[in-house]
């Protein structure tokens, strides 16, 4: 999850002024300064932003918090594409972003063989039988991955 500024550079060229990385589990205080750091690049306002929804509206709430409302042009992934809950009550901070949403599309072939997928028929996946706790709720064995399920999977 990374957070890139982005300083243009006549006549029409583009660098990357610079490239800061979010914790993954940040501390009190680190998305400010995630916002004075892109603030030392004074003439780099275009943000183009990597990160989960959460890590988005944190970011941008910093931005609104330290008063920079309309300073950074912002970029959002395909994590901000299609939703509303990293702007809701920081509309005028994200204002005028562009995101990014690629085309999806289902592919018949593959929906009717994962479809067709079973716990008897597909042991060479090893990210199956996660799937399949998930998708039903239950557990495989006494090595599933989901604690406190007591539900066997059938």
């Amino acid at each position: 999850m990374c957070t890139i500024c982005v300083q243009l550079r006549p006549p029409g060229g583009v660098c990357i002024a610079q490239s800061l990385k979010i914790p993954r589990e940040p501390r009190p205080g680190e998305f400010d300064k995630i916002i004075r750091r892109l603030l030392e690049t004074s003439n780099a306002r275009a943000i183009i932003m990597f990160a989960n929804e959460d890590d988005i509206r944190r970011v941008l709430d910093a931005a609104k918090r330290n008063n920079h409302t309309g300073h950074f042009l912002w970029v959002g992934s395909d994590s901000w594409g299609s939703k509303i809950s990293p702007v809701i009550g920081q509309e005028r901070v994200a204002e005028g972003a562009i995101t990014i949403l690629p085309k999806r599309a289902s592919v018949d072939a593959f929906d009717r063989y994962f479809r067709s997928r079973s716990l008897s028929n597909n042991r060479r996946n090893v990210w199956f039988a996660e799937f399949w706790e998930e998708n039903f709720n239950c557990r495989l064995g006494m090595h599933g991955k989901r604690p406190g399920v007591l539900k066997k999977c059938t």
